[in-house]
């Protein structure tokens, strides 16, 4: 049940990160949402003229080229254009751009071009990184096309300053866009000429909600509307709405808004695809996991340790793992076989060596081990565990040669083997697990490309379960069977499973070691008290509480001391060993005017 528990909660906390992996550019938007899109001003750059000229056909694509005069200041390595991809008139529409030309002085330039701000808005830098444009005037050129542009009334409503001709009709479509978009200079004058599919009806245009910076239209009633402003300041857009007697065409749209784009991408079937791959992995990897897990046999209560067996091995066959209190358990093993004696307290112990070499060879191959680690194994060898970084250094090693002797023991004797395909399974669930932390952190471009990765690992967790890689043998299950009945015996209630302690007094106190072992040293004890009526004797192998009643001995303060002075001596090394280290980072944001109504980006320099 406790395995049960904690595999739960394993998986819950693989979900919720998985969750959040997958889901960050969310969060990010949110804490983010502050921040409007376009650059910070640029007062020292001036387009002395913007120039364009906008041609929609009848399926509403916009074939655009905007001509561009900068004046710009020294040290500039040229200009950027950013185009958003939400469409203010619908959310599930995306504008993208497409970039048929680009020029500088009338002749080839570098670009290079990224996404920005979770995919929402594309960028093309325009010059050369490695040197820098002259100082004065320059002339840019930026040709690209755009579908859809073309939206159903009465979308992109707003305010608007300047208004000219009139909808014979309701109007079927609408063209509505930043004509000049948000520039992080001031502009001195801009004219744009916008070829439409049909004679237009209303036009109107804005460059603020005041009229204080105006626009002109002429050509309303025709298929050629010009549009024209001067003395705009940095960062202010001019939009313009003109509606529309044609037919609406089909504009392309996604089931998800563009805050969504950076996790799920802007492609309906392959999202299909992941999902379909997702369910596929986790299928693979629960089943992967539940053929890795051993039936576990019957084990009826066993009044006797399986013989010839040390706690630890006893633990070990059960668990396939030798528990967290083996080290203290095994040393409680070795006092109460007489080859060593223990005195001290608190957090200062002394292990004395005191058995034969004969002795010591009688012993189980696991225990033995331990005193050889330690340097007991010769009659008044002595090793202190006084929390020193020495003492835990040794202490270290031990459990290292307790676990590793626990393995061969089992392999050698015939009772566990190599399980090949959990171990390729381990491998698998241990290598999806950094590929899904490196798609969730974008390294994909879509954090979906890590759910696939996510689904296995999760579904497939239990490849990573202690004991995975080995099975037991058929005499291996039968030990197995034994060693849990024992493990029943030491750890339920006497109500369950009657123990004669008047018939087998001096078992008690042989048992305290395995009770360690499996970590319920105070329920075996409590089933003595249970039992007789009274509180369980001091086994002579042990020190002697200076105060206190023999109850304490199973408390804190007892044995579970005793476990905590090793500990601390180990920890004492290990902290000798850490070292940390740090890493840092940077991020790009951008900043902008808050007006301006349809899409068309806008730019700066750099």
């Amino acid at each position: 049940m406790a395995r049960h528990g904690k595999r739960l909660a394993v998986v819950t906390m693989l979900v919720a990160l998985a969750v959040l992996g997958l889901s960050w550019p969310l969060l990010h938007q949110l804490f983010s949402a502050n921040v409007t899109h376009g650059p910070a001003i640029d007062a020292e750059s001036t387009i002395t003229d913007y120039s364009a000229t906008y041609r929609i056909d009848a399926d509403g694509r916009l074939m655009a080229t905007e001509v561009l005069t900068v004046d710009l200041p020294a040290f500039r390595h040229g200009i950027f254009r950013f185009f958003p991809a939400a469409d203010p008139t619908d959310a599930h529409a995306r504008l993208l751009p497409t970039i048929t030309a680009i020029t500088m002085d009338y002749g080839p330039v570098p670009v290079s071009y990224s996404w920005r701000d979770d995919r929402s808005v594309f960028v093309a830098q325009i010059g050369d990184p490695d040197v820098t444009a002259s100082a004065g005037p320059h002339t840019y050129s930026i040709s690209y096309t755009i579908d859809g542009v073309l939206v159903k009334p009465p979308t992109g409503l707003g305010t608007f300053t300047r208004h000219a001709g009139a909808n014979p009709a309701a109007p079927s479509a609408t063209f509505y866009y930043n004509a000049v978009g948000f520039w992080a200079m001031k502009i001195d004058t801009a004219r744009v000429v916008i070829d439409l599919p049909g004679p237009s009806g209303l036009v109107q245009c804005a460059a603020d909600t005041s009229g204080a910076t105006p626009c002109g239209i002429d050509g309303a009633g025709s298929e050629r509307i010009t549009v024209t402003a001067a003395d705009l300041p940095p960062q202010n857009p001019v939009t313009v709405r003109v509606d529309l007697q044609v037919p609406l065409p089909d504009r392309a749209g996604l089931p998800w808004s563009v805050r969504f784009d950076k996790i799920l991408g802007r492609s309906v079937s392959t999202v299909v695809v992941m999902a379909l791959l997702s369910t596929l992995a986790a299928a693979s990897g629960y089943l992967w996991a539940r053929r890795s897990r051993e039936p576990e046999p019957g084990h009826p209560v066993m009044y006797v340790p399986p013989e010839g067996l040390g706690p630890v091995q006893t633990v070990y066959i059960v668990n396939e793992t030798v528990g967290e209190h083996a080290l203290v358990a095994t040393l409680l093993y070795l006092a109460e076989r007489g080859v060593v004696r223990l005195s001290g307290g608190s957090q200062r112990w002394i292990i004395t060596g005191a058995g034969t070499h004969e002795q010591w060879a009688a012993l189980d191959p696991v225990s033995r081990k331990v005193g050889e680690a330690l340097g007991v194994t010769t009659v008044g060898d002595v090793f202190r565990a006084n929390g020193s970084v020495k003492a835990g250094k040794k202490l270290s090693e031990a459990t290292t040669a307790l676990t590793s002797s626990c393995s061969d023991w089992a392999g050698t004797t015939g009772l566990m083997v190599t399980a090949r395909w959990e171990r390729v399974g381990r491998i698998a669930v241990g290598l999806a697990m950094p590929v899904a932390v490196m798609a969730f952190w974008g390294l994909f471009t879509l954090t979906m490309w890590g759910l696939p990765f996510a689904a296995f690992v999760i579904a497939g967790i239990g490849l990573l379960s202690t004991g995975v890689g080995t099975r037991r043998t058929p005499p291996g299950r039968g030990v197995w069977s034994r060693a849990a009945g024992f493990e029943r015996l030491l750890a339920t209630p006497s109500s369950e499973d009657r123990f004669d302690f008047a018939a087998r007094h001096d078992l008690f106190t042989a048992y305290i070691p395995f009770a360690a072992a499996f970590g319920v040293a105070d329920r075996w004890a409590e089933k003595y008290r249970t039992a007789v009526g009274s509180d369980p004797p001091t086994p002579g192998w042990y020190p002697v509480q200076r105060s206190g009643s023999p109850a304490a001995l199973y408390s804190s303060s007892g044995f579970r001391g005793f476990d905590t002075a090793v500990a601390a001596s180990i920890s004492a090394y290990r902290s000798s060993q850490s070292s940390s280290s740090s890493s840092g980072g940077s991020s790009f944001s951008s900043s902008g005017g808050s007006w301006g109504g349809g899409g068309g980006g806008g730019g700066g320099t750099w």
